[in-house]
């Protein structure tokens, strides 16, 4: 069955805007204000609060209800790579990125709920609960934002401001968009708002990752590492040193942008 008709894929869209109802309850930027998140550094510096921990939850219980016999693989749990490999399908979410932005009080933070078979992004639920815009895609059924079809840009040159960089430089600088989360800069890629990502991976892993690429290939993108090879997804490892989105027209000057 296509997930396009698949009911419990709808369903697990319900489940993730309640999601996004509990991290909004505890939101500093909303009507919760400032409470008491118990916020704690993992090794790599990043944070987790008590936002993430509910939300993911909430995503666990729905998954393993909906899809039984489907590896789960979360930012905030441990993961067991032969089971994820061995796994026909696996979910791959994050229950809170940009977890900064949020204790922050920004309203660019959402939660990334991706699909993955066959080392490929399969479909992905992408949802910012403070601008209640809910991204969603399947493969080969395209990407749709608040069920309005999107597509990337027509630019067949990076705009300037209008990629956006983490973790590294363009030898054009004018090029590099205002800093925001980055899932949010995926979204506006799919939309087309911004003509291109270059992330150099530090912190990023695959929960934030697979449901950006399900949507951004729905929407048109071209998605590569830095010598313009395709990149697998379901592994549990990042391989490569950079992950680079752009609309497909522009992908070639983006890689010869980066700064290494």
């Amino acid at each position: 069955m296509s997930f396009s008709t698949d009911v419990r894929f709808t369903e697990l869209e319900d489940v993730v805007r309640e999601a996004g109802a509990f991290l909004m309850s505890k939101w500093p930027g909303g009507s919760a204000g400032k409470s008491d998140l118990s916020i704690v550094a993992k090794s790599d510096g990043s944070l987790v609060s008590a936002a993430d921990m509910g939300s993911n939850e909430i995503l666990m219980t729905a998954l393993r209800r909906l899809f039984p016999d489907d590896y789960i693989l979360s930012e905030e749990v441990a993961v067991d790579l032969p089971a994820l490999r061995a796994a026909k399908r696996s979910w791959i979410i994050d229950p809170l990125d940009g977890t900064s932005a949020f204790l922050e009080g920004r309203d660019d933070f959402s939660i990334l709920v991706g699909l993955s078979a066959n080392q490929r992004a399969e479909a992905g639920l992408m949802f910012f609960p403070a601008r209640n815009h809910m991204y969603r895609a399947v493969r080969g059924f395209g990407a749709t934002m608040n069920g309005a079809r999107i597509s990337v840009s027509s630019s067949t040159t990076p705009r300037m401001k209008c990629v956006y960089a983490r973790n590294c430089s363009l030898k054009n600088k004018e090029l590099e968009s205002s800093m925001m989360d980055s899932g949010l800069a995926f979204a506006l890629v799919a939309r087309g708002e911004l003509d291109g990502v270059v992330l150099r991976m530090k912190t990023h892993r695959e929960w934030d990752l697979a449901a950006p690429m399900a949507v951004l290939a729905e929407a048109g993108a071209t998605i590569s590492d830095e010598h313009g090879n395709p990149i697998p997804m379901g592994l549990g490892e990042i391989s490569y040193q950079y992950f680079v989105v752009s609309n497909g027209l522009a992908h070639q000057m983006l890689l010869d942008e980066i700064d290494k």
